[in-house]
């Protein structure tokens, strides 16, 4: 079974393609920083001695910045 934010994630690239649209861009700096508000907001856990971030509302676990944010951005949308 394909979890919800990931159906979420397909239509939104399907819509974006069907429409020309510009798709959820998130360079690292952005990336970064939304990491360090997940972090105070106790959204994100941080497992340094393995270099890995983990999103806790889902327990998926990320090795950077941006494919977390991306997630990230996915779960909300999903979740509202």
């Amino acid at each position: 079974m394909i979890p919800e934010y990931e159906r979420f994630e397909r239509r939104q690239l399907a819509i974006d393609r069907d429409t020309g649209t510009d798709s959820l861009c998130i360079d690292e700096s952005l990336a970064h920083e939304l990491v360090e508000d997940l972090r105070a907001a106790g959204v994100v856990d941080v497992i340094p001695e393995e270099q890995l971030l983990t999103h806790s509302p889902s327990g998926e676990v990320f090795e950077s910045n941006q494919a977390l944010a991306y997630f990230h951005a996915g779960w909300e949308a999903a979740s509202e």
